[in-house]
């Protein structure tokens, strides 16, 4: 009997995984769907209490291609990657600088759909920065 117990344990937390694993793949390709082959502009940043809006000027955009690869408006191209790492969307984008250094940023995907997408992430005074875009 401790063995048919035991069995049913591994078959059940085998099964449990399998889902996770699923869950994460189909969440991972809506979000790529959402975010590809659109200019996402920038309204506006939150960081802390303080609200800086681009709304109705000439602003940054990135771009999302379907090939992994990313470009914006300051000349920065790349690659990304969206993931989903401790139940956290993420967009983990690889840069090369105007001087060619290479630069990662990781971006918290708080939310995405057809037209708006807000990103969050930690700058080195470790306040979060929120990053609001639509795509026009």
């Amino acid at each position: 009997m401790k063995i048919l117990y035991t069995i049913l344990l591994a078959v059940i937390i085998f099964t449990m995984n399998a889902c996770n694993k699923e869950t994460a793949t189909t969440q991972t390709d809506v979000m790529n769907t959402l975010l590809t082959n659109k200019n996402w502009y920038l309204d506006y940043s939150i960081t802390g209490n303080s609200t800086k809006s681009y709304v109705g000027q000439s602003t940054y955009f990135v771009t999302y291609l379907k090939d992994g690869s990313t470009k914006d408006s300051d000349g920065l191209t790349g690659t990304y990657t969206v993931e989903v790492i401790n139940n956290e969307s993420q967009i983990h984008v690889q840069l090369k600088t105007a001087g060619g250094n290479p630069l990662e940023v990781i971006y918290n995907i708080l939310s995405v759909g057809e037209t708006k997408l807000v990103l969050s992430k930690v700058v080195t005074s470790g306040t979060a920065t929120q990053l609001y875009f639509t795509n026009k």
